[in-house]
């Protein structure tokens, strides 16, 4: 039982999140701010956003089985906590690629 996720779909969502993350990061200006810190915050947002609705999917789909099946009681949290450990992860190393990319844009182009 569980969540059944095809490989596919953890590939779209990886490219479609990390082209946003990285677009975004790419895209702060460190002249401006208040532009950068909105844009900080945005991805912040959207790092627990995710988070947030994958730990409620696996809470969900954990309460579901557990009064619709009839069979023992199920959690689902380790599996929770490993896909946001590894999202997190993702993350990071997001960030640590959109920090040297931006670096070295900025080498580059005095």
């Amino acid at each position: 039982m569980g969540l059944k996720v095809e490989i596919y779909e953890i590939i779209i969502f990886m490219l479609v999140y990390g082209g946003l993350f990285l677009y975004t990061l790419r895209s702060i200006s460190s002249k401006n701010k208040t532009l950068a810190y909105i844009k900080s915050i945005f991805l912040i947002m959207l790092y627990v956003f995710i988070t947030t609705i994958i730990w409620f999917n696996y809470k969900a789909e954990e309460y579901h089985i557990n009064n619709h099946s009839g069979l023992e009681p199920i959690s689902f949290t380790a599996e929770a906590i490993v896909v946001v450990i590894s999202i997190s992860i993702y993350n990071i190393i997001l960030l640590l690629f959109g920090i040297h990319f931006k670096r070295k844009r900025h080498s580059v182009n005095p």
